[in-house]
């Protein structure tokens, strides 16, 4: 083989070598954000291997090994033999931050346990048992906190692309920690807001961050199932996000119906969500996610824009547009008639 191609075929390698390993450095992080490790060595470090690992109750060895890897990923710096995090550790990593990214991590990490039994449920087309977070109260916890790491800053993108102020009473359906309707409610002073979701989701996540954002006189709670219980009404803007994925097609238009019946006419509803397009591999980001739902879902996967306008359009709704707002996450915009 001449030079250039043994270069080419080793950068294919490299590249397949790259992918195959990529569980590594994804257990190392989650196992990081698990330890609290970088709250830790923000708060009362730097340390040497010896003292991060008596403070966690870790063996001293594993934890030098172990923070190394952390140090070559670019999550920790070395200096005189002390660990401290890096700057992106610092900003994004260290509990009570703006932008903290613990909790999605943690539930990441939580769904390793589903993703190694892929080749079973390629032939079985079931779920995985277990590793959900409704199994587990600790695992509900990362679950529904690690939504509102990630809201925090989509938040802000999604109430940039509308104009709140037409908008008087919102409902935040399946709005888990509420990062939404808080956020929408701070931007515009004469919305109020009702979150839906499961009893204890409300109870354990969704009350304790409302009270903790100063606003528990403009947004209350209806616990329950959204394709059973009451969904209130008198509602002119309803947001959806991140919730289809996780339902059938049968149930997304039932869920679509029940949104139709509880808005007002002239209301305006929104589907936040993965979509994809028609031809079901862009983004990537939402074609391997639908694999996720594959593993914890009966019958959840990712959607067309297409498939979610038509389901829109069949519920009595007049679609308007799509609307970007990352790689990853789209927004179909939609009015009741």
């Amino acid at each position: 083989m001449k030079n250039s191609e043994i270069a080419a075929l080793y950068e294919k390698i490299s590249r397949l070598s790259a992918i195959s390993q990529g569980f590594s450095a994804a257990v190392v992080l989650a196992t990081a954000a698990g330890l609290e490790l970088f709250t830790m060595l923000h708060q009362a470090g730097p340390f040497d291997a010896a003292e991060v690992a008596a403070r966690l109750g870790l063996d001293r060895r594993a934890t030098g090994l172990f923070l190394h890897a952390l140090v070559g990923m670019g999550l920790l710096e070395k200096r005189d033999g002390k660990f401290s995090n890096s700057e992106l550790a610092d900003e994004l990593l260290v509990k009570g931050n703006p932008y903290y990214q613990g909790d999605i991590l943690r539930h990441n990490g939580n769904l390793l346990g589903r993703w190694v039994r892929l080749p079973e449920t390629l032939k079985t087309g079931k779920p995985v048992e277990g590793h959900r977070p409704e199994d587990d109260r600790t695992m509900r916890r990362n679950f529904i906190l690690g939504m509102a790491n990630n809201a925090n800053l989509s938040a802000q993108k999604v109430a940039a692309a509308f104009d709140l102020s037409p908008y008087r009473k919102m409902l935040d359906l399946g709005g888990g920690p509420g990062t939404y309707a808080i956020a929408f409610c701070r931007l515009n002073p004469q919305l109020s807001a009702v979150i839906f979701d499961l009893p204890e989701v409300i109870g354990e996540i969704t009350a304790g961050q409302v009270a903790s954002s100063g606003l528990t006189e403009r947004i209350s709670f209806i616990r329950g199932d959204y394709l059973e219980d009451d969904l209130g009404k008198g509602y002119d803007f309803i947001f959806i996000s991140n919730i289809i994925h996780s339902l059938g097609e049968e149930e997304n238009r039932l869920l679509l119906n029940r949104a139709f019946k509880a808005l007002e006419a002239g209301g305006r509803l929104v589907v936040k969500d993965f979509l994809l397009d028609e031809n079901r591999t862009y983004p990537s980001h939402s074609s391997m996610f639908a694999l996720n739902m594959l593993l914890g879902t009966r019958a959840g996967r990712t959607y067309t824009v297409s498939e979610v306008r038509d389901c829109l359009t069949g519920a009595g709704f007049r679609y308007e547009k799509l609307i970007d707002l990352s790689p990853q996450a789209r927004m179909a915009v939609a009015v009741k008639p």
